[in-house]
């Protein structure tokens, strides 16, 4: 099912909040150097999925799931008076894996063609 305008809207707006307090107000030295990716809202804006990458490898990004799970009622807190919705998200976080993802496939197409060429 595709995402109504409204979500879009909402999850943009989520994503550049949440966003900003990571990067200013965690203070958290586990946190790392963080991006958010995208956000998807669920259909009755209750819910938001925040995915993001972290700098550095998968334990990295380990430690940044961590801290930014214990974070998440601090980051709700802090994006509630600027997001003025009656009902105020619950926060996901997700490792954004796509990069690592492209590169495995890449990976493997390369090798097919070192295969390929070997014939």
């Amino acid at each position: 099912m595709a995402e109504s305008v409204r979500q879009k809207k909402v999850a943009d707006r989520v994503k550049k909040l949440v966003s900003v307090v990571i990067d200013r107000k965690v203070n958290d030295p586990d946190k790392g150097f963080v991006t958010i990716t995208h956000v998807k809202m669920s259909p009755d804006l209750r819910i938001a999925s925040i995915y993001f990458t972290a700098f550095g490898d998968a334990a990295v990004a380990k430690k940044s799931l961590n801290a930014l799970e214990r974070a998440k009622n601090f980051i709700r807190n802090e994006i509630a008076p600027e997001l003025k919705m009656r009902f105020l998200p619950e926060l996901r976080f997700f490792v954004d894996d796509t990069q690592e993802y492209a590169r495995q496939i890449g990976r493997l197409l390369d090798d097919m063609n070192k295969e390929d060429d070997e014939i």
